[in-house]
């Protein structure tokens, strides 16, 4: 079985754009690689909630061409699947101009399909050929590449596999008290150290990057705002995703990293306290799903960043309470797509997991007799996920609104 560690470093991936259209583009690439002939009909098979998250997220470098139509095309012409979440990088004029004709021809079908989890499936047929790549359960997870039916073995491109449904989180990382030394042990691995320092050298570039969007704002929140909103409206910056969202990724490192900054705490401090963050921001998504009815930046990002904080500070016999406090305030924040407005989202986020914080350290903790609340974060956590399919119904009438715009 493989360490925590190495997990945790299959977690984080450099993205460029929402991970979904990307994640769409990604698998269109193997059908465009390998059809080898003129398209007469491409059909994209799509779980709903990936259809949602797609479609008002703005793709690098393609102006006003949005959604999973748009985003399918593009990865089509492209045909770049070694290019994974950062396929939007190579868009060029040249992909654009064939996008479009292929778009004017009118030869793509949708089919959103209703299911608990991921699923991207795409297929071509021209005169003589048909290809097919299907993923699924998670956004680089792919389970089969087809050419006339026979199956392509990809195993040489190096896929990158989704893992916060692999793993294996036992009672013992729920509890914050074990935190510092699972920490101290992934801090060991140098992987991860180096893709931390990626994450963190790409996301806080991200956070300095938004902030023409968000006048007069360098305190964490908006940090993070301005970074998302830069991100989902499509500016072609590269960010280090976590647990399947780039969105995630930028809340869970921007609040922990400006924290240490400010006070001078180096380095190696930096980097454990942006792991903790991982670890509870994969933990939770674990729970809940790479894509999700509710909002993954703040369900599991959010208490990321209480946890990473809370662990610079040496408070994280704080955190029971605080993660109580924060999720007393967000809870029930059901997402209804990717676009723009997840900076809100985000902002809400960060600016919650401080006040949490904040009240904490002052004694200030909500009853766990309130509500859907528990006495551990485990518990609070275990209470959460029983809302699941309650809140998946949400989905239909997001689509349809969507849709109807």
């Amino acid at each position: 079985m493989k360490t925590l560690a190495q997990m945790l470093n299959k977690a984080l991936e450099v993205t460029a754009g929402c991970t979904e259209p990307a994640a769409i583009a990604f698998c269109a690439s193997f059908v465009g690689k390998y059809l080898d002939d003129t398209p007469r009909e491409i059909s994209l098979r799509i779980d709903q909630r990936t259809y949602k998250n797609a479609f008002g997220a703005g793709i690098p470098r393609a102006g006003d061409l949005l959604g999973s139509e748009w985003a399918l095309l593009f990865g089509f012409v492209m045909a770049c699947p070694e290019k994974r979440l950062s396929i939007f990088s190579s868009l060029d004029e040249e992909a654009i101009a064939a996008a479009s004709a292929l778009h004017d021809r009118d030869i793509l079908k949708v089919e959103l399909v209703e299911m608990g989890s991921l699923l991207i499936a795409v297929s071509a047929s021209g005169e003589t050929n048909r290809a097919e790549a299907i993923i699924e359960k998670g956004h680089t997870r792919v389970s089969k590449v087809t050419l006339n039916d026979k199956e392509i073995d990809i195993s040489e491109m190096n896929v990158i596999q989704s893992v916060s449904e692999d793993i294996p989180f036992s009672k013992e990382m729920y509890d914050s008290a074990n935190w510092p030394a699972l920490i101290e042990e992934c801090f060991e691995d140098n992987t991860l150290q180096t893709t931390v320092r990626q994450g963190i050298a790409y996301n806080m570039a991200a956070a300095l990057h938004g902030q023409k969007y968000i006048k007069g704002g360098n305190s964490a929140d908006s940090l993070v705002m301005g970074a998302i909103y830069a991100r989902m409206t499509g500016d072609p910056i590269p960010v280090m995703s976590c647990a399947g969202s780039g969105n995630k990724g930028l809340t869970c490192m921007i609040p922990v990293v400006a924290h240490s900054r400010d006070l001078g705490l180096g380095e190696e401090q930096e980097i454990k306290g942006v792991l903790v963050s991982i670890l509870l921001t994969t933990l939770i998504t674990s729970r809940f799903g790479e894509v999700s009815s509710v909002c993954g930046a703040q369900y599991a990002a959010g208490a990321g960043v209480i946890g990473g904080l809370l662990y610079l500070k040496k408070e994280l016999d704080l955190f029971n309470g605080a993660y109580n406090n924060f999720i007393s305030a967000i809870g029930g924040g059901f997402c209804d797509g990717a676009k723009g407005s997840c900076s809100m989202r985000g902002n809400v986020a960060v600016s919650t997991a401080l006040t949490s914080i904040n009240h904490a350290e002052n004694g200030f903790l909500v009853s766990s007799r309130d509500g859907f609340l528990g006495n551990t974060f485990a518990e609070t956590l275990e209470h959460l996920t029983h809302y699941n399919p309650l809140i998946a119904k949400f989905e239909r009438e997001t689509i349809d609104i969507l849709r109807n715009k």
